[in-house]
């Protein structure tokens, strides 16, 4: 198992059969699920989460919200702060969840909105076997991190309070993802060994490197303005089916993640999260201490790869505590 799998499922699922007491809107990006429940509630300000990705802030931008960031410290635990906001965001790093406690007393105390972010960990759940993404009054997924797909995104609407809002699922429509896709499935099938994408991968590193000089994406200042150039959803998310398999899909990524939590030992690496029941992950996240390098190379033997992660805000960057630039994650879908 690597993240070069093809996930070739018969059974099909709606997503209705998933989130059962949940209001459902599709997107393709998570960001327009955010840009949509920003605007439709009129939202003026909102407390995110200082570790984020930099393009988070682009919904925030375009509908000029004020944001306030509250820290997390070396666990991803969140350290609030007396800020009083609309609204509150907290984030399931990875496909774990967040404890919600300090996010359901800050709803209480400032009669708050609490969005759970949850892109990382569609089909995961708690410890008291709620899906993540469902605890709080909305929850934002991205299927596509999870499920292989051209794009897909989704807007949960948990409090009953909220349902009678007119959000709207974008329109579905063949873009040039949907193309891109297909290239992508052709080649995913020709990877008949783990050694085949991570040539593939390398190969596709050296000509970054030849282009930019960096074997990996450069930072993107603009997203944190601009949103994805797509806004249509892909058709094959059309009446919220998906071809997936849970329980293959679930065991195969938590397979993975103890393997690579045992490999992970003889570099003397930490996970950040330990393996939870009803966890299904992301990815393997961890905090770098220096041998990420050769664990690096020990992994594309295994037909893994390591990447960075988040692209911070630039407004973070400079005095972001020390671990924040230095979170390293082994992804589970390419």
């Amino acid at each position: 198992m690597t993240p070069f799998d093809n996930q070739y499922s018969s059974t099909k699922l709606n997503l209705n059969e998933i989130y059962t007491k949940q209001d459902i809107y599709l997107y393709p990006y998570a960001r327009y699920a955010f840009l949509e429940l920003l605007s439709k509630l009129n939202i003026k300000s909102i407390y995110i989460p200082s570790f984020i990705c930099r393009d988070m802030l682009s919904p925030l931008n375009n509908l000029k919200v004020k944001y306030f960031f509250y820290e997390l410290d070396i666990n991803l635990v969140p350290i609030l702060e007396d800020i009083e906001c609309d609204a509150i965001l907290s984030v399931n790093y990875f496909g774990f969840d967040t404890n919600i406690d300090s996010f359901m007393n800050y709803k209480r105390k400032y009669n708050s909105i609490f969005i759970e972010d949850n892109a990382h960990g569609f089909l995961s759940k708690d410890l008291d076997g709620n899906l993540l993404g469902t605890r709080g009054d909305f929850g934002l997924l991205s299927i596509r991190k999870t499920v292989f797909l051209p794009n897909g995104a989704a807007l949960l609407v948990n409090n009953d309070r909220y349902k009678k809002v007119q959000f709207e699922t974008k329109e579905s429509k063949v873009t040039f993802e949907d193309e891109k896709y297909k290239k992508k499935s052709t080649l995913k099938k020709l990877f008949i060994s783990r050694y085949f994408g991570i040539a593939f991968l390398l190969f596709r590193r050296l000509i970054r490197y030849i282009k930019s000089g960096s074997a990996i994406p450069l930072p993107d200042k603009n997203s944190e303005m601009e949103l994805p150039a797509n806004s249509y959803v892909t058709p094959k998310l059309e009446n919220m089916q998906i071809s997936i398999n849970i329980d293959v899909e679930s065991n195969r990524r938590r397979i993975m993640y103890l393997q690579i939590f045992s490999w992970a030992k003889k570099f003397d690496i930490k996970a950040i999260y330990t393996l939870s029941d009803g966890a299904v992950p992301f990815e393997f996240a961890f905090i770098d201490n220096g041998s990420s390098k050769e664990f690096e190379k020990y992994l594309f033997l295994k037909g893994f790869f390591i990447l960075p992660w988040p692209d911070l805000p630039e407004e973070i960057i400079i005095g972001a505590p020390k671990f924040y630039k230095n979170v390293k994650v082994v992804p589970f879908l390419w």
